[in-house]
């Protein structure tokens, strides 16, 4: 991919990448001389660095890495441990050997279809539902109760 200046007329701006604008910052670089001339061309132009859009919608999972799935499928898989286990591995080393076919999209989309829980809570369902009511504590606040102490 080229660096590249570009004039949006409409808007009435110069827009440069962020590659361009850092190598523009070098006085009498190449880049530097061709904003120059851009904005002796068009004085009353903007000049700003273009912004790369994000997806307000798109999650991201951050520490999902291949080691925090291994542990993952040998701590909570209990029917299918040692075939998921293989699976990834596989789809890892196919990775490594093989770039354009299995990356890591691909692998970390198996696997949030295959533990679905890590989408919504990290763990399962049922480890959050333990958790809570491990941490209940029942307190008895009748009449007799408080006589006796």
């Amino acid at each position: 991919m080229k660096n590249y200046i570009k004039l949006d007329h409409e808007n009435r701006k110069i827009v440069m990448d962020r590659t361009f604008a850092s190598k523009a910052d070098l006085v009498g670089s190449e880049e530097y001389n061709l904003l120059q001339q851009c904005r002796k061309d068009y004085p009353t132009y903007l000049v700003t660095r273009k912004t790369i859009k994000k997806k307000a919608t798109q999650e991201h999972y951050r520490g999902l890495t291949y080691d925090y799935m291994k542990e993952y499928i040998n701590k909570y898989d209990t029917e299918n441990k040692e075939a998921n286990l293989a699976l990834l591995d596989e789809m890892i080393d196919i990775s490594k050997c093989h770039s354009t076919f299995k990356r890591y999209p691909v692998i970390k989309q198996w696997f949030l279809d295959t533990y679905p829980d890590v989408k919504k809570f990290g763990i399962p369902e049922e480890d959050n539902e333990v958790a809570e009511t491990n941490n209940v504590i029942e307190a008895d606040f009748s009449a007799n109760a408080n006589a006796a102490v």
